[in-house]
């Protein structure tokens, strides 16, 4: 399995809650200017899961523009979500290659734990970053980071 991880893009701060923060015009351009750079990296992609925050809608709407791909939402990937509990899902996956549109700080403690085995040194991933990871198969310390673009 290939797994894409991509950290929503810069959200602004006027909104009533947390769920309800939208992408920035900013956040929208960067997000837009890096899949174009990367177009190549979403060939093969099945689906995009994405967390139930509007941020994340928005970010996969805009991956969506690049690759017409099928969107779910999926609660395991709101910011505060467990790393061991994302993972025990992606073991029950069958996708060749994933793409998770997800939170900090989930994001970093998930590659962290893909690729190290552990949660102790998250990874630092900036609004709009993306980690390739290559999994034989989903389980802790197996993954190997590919690439990641910020």
């Amino acid at each position: 399995m290939q797994l894409l991880l991509m950290r929503h893009g810069e959200a602004g701060y006027d909104a009533p809650s947390d769920e309800l923060r939208h992408l920035s015009e900013q956040g929208r351009q960067r997000v837009q200017q890096m899949l174009n750079q990367h177009e190549s990296l979403l060939d093969g992609v099945s689906r995009i899961v994405h967390s139930p925050y509007l941020r994340t809608l928005q970010t996969a709407q805009l991956v969506q523009q690049v690759h017409s791909l099928e969107c779910e939402t999926l609660a395991l990937l709101t910011p505060e979500s467990s790393p061991q509990q994302l993972l025990d899902w992606l073991s029950q996956q069958t996708d060749e290659k994933l793409m998770l549109v997800t939170h900090q700080p989930l994001i970093g403690q998930l590659v962290s734990l893909l690729c190290e085995g552990h949660v102790l040194h998250p990874e630092p991933m900036l609004p709009g970053a993306l980690a390739v990871i290559e999994l034989e198969f989903p389980a802790a310390g197996l993954g190997q980071l590919q690439q990641l673009v910020r």
